[in-house]
């Protein structure tokens, strides 16, 4: 039976067949709306509306960087914003039975003037979950109730977790790391951490290994942001030195000064320290970040942590 925006009775994405112990994404497919199931590492379950090619609507599970560096990379390098809201900002909505956050972007998005996205997202942490929508303007604003009620109806199941099946909030899935690295001496695994290969130094350092989505020179554009500094240009980008990283060439960029992390929160003196590369569709890095009287000594240490790294057979 349809209601009123036409929504057909709950249906499993076909996300649902995922590996056991993987999550399942449970939703109500909009009427017009099809399933089109997990299209990739950052698409954990994905939709088409009939009749328009150029939308791109997707969910995305516990992408790790905070909101504040997401919020970053949304509104500033996919759409040019000089003004990034606060999340507590923006309106709420009910996302993934749970309180989410609504954002909504209009304008030029990769050339394309006329553009808009509506981007519902919760956090657990510094990982945010997202249910991302882009297309021409007039086609995301014709399908903006459809895609709040989608968001309403989103259901997540991590592994048969009864909280995720009553719709209360649980823990994001634990992950296997794909990778492995020589940790140097003097540095303390993390343990109980959702990043890949984290350790600890020192009195407030951390190094950790993760992957994000976007462009080379946007993700590193977003901790250029996380200083104060300005955007990276393809030049800046081919001026970095290489390094090794999964046994090719990655970029290294060093910033320090006054650093504000993902909630927020500013911290004087800071230095970090990341090695990136283009990994299929994603990119790979590893991030070393702390007081600079603590990171400068750990240079060569990181250096030869990121030359050890290697992705699992």
């Amino acid at each position: 039976m349809k209601d009123r925006l036409g929504l057909r009775d709950m249906a499993p994405v076909r996300g649902s067949s995922a590996p056991a112990g993987q999550p399942r994404i449970e939703a109500e497919v909009p009427e017009g709306w099809r399933d089109l199931g997990p299209s990739g590492q950052f698409r954990n379950a994905s939709w088409g509306i009939e009749g328009e090619s150029s939308v791109d609507i997707y969910m995305t599970l516990g992408v790790g960087g905070g909101i504040a560096m997401n919020l970053a990379r949304w509104y500033g390098q996919q759409f040019g914003k000089s003004d990034v809201p606060e999340a507590s900002a923006l309106p709420e909505i009910p996302f993934a039975g749970r309180k989410g956050r609504l954002a909504e972007i209009e304008g030029t998005l990769a050339g394309k003037a006329d553009m808009a996205a509506l981007i519902a997202f919760y956090t657990e942490g510094n990982r945010v979950t997202s249910l991302k929508f882009t297309g021409p303007r007039e086609v995301v604003r014709r399908n903006r109730d459809k895609f709040l009620a989608l968001c309403a109806s989103v259901r997540v199941a991590a592994g048969g977790d009864p909280a995720a099946k009553q719709g209360k909030p649980s823990a994001a899935p634990a992950q296997e790391p794909p990778f492995t690295a020589k940790a140097p001496a003097g540095w303390t695994p993390k343990t109980g951490s959702p990043r890949w290969l984290h350790h600890t130094f020192g009195e407030a350092g951390e190094v950790y290994l993760s992957q994000l989505g976007g462009s080379l020179r946007q993700t590193l554009g977003i901790w250029r942001s996380s200083f104060g500094q300005g955007e990276l240009t393809d030049t800046d980008l081919q001026a970095l030195p290489k390094v090794a990283l999964l046994g090719d060439d990655a970029v290294l960029m060093e910033l320090s000064g006054n650093y504000r992390d993902f909630t927020g929160k500013s911290h004087p003196d800071t230095m970090m320290l990341v090695a990136a590369r283009a990994d299929g569709g994603s990119i790979t890095f590893c991030k070393l970040v702390g007081p600079k009287a603590d990171v400068e000594p750990q240079r060569d240490a990181f250096l030869a942590f990121c030359a050890s790294v290697r992705r699992k057979p």
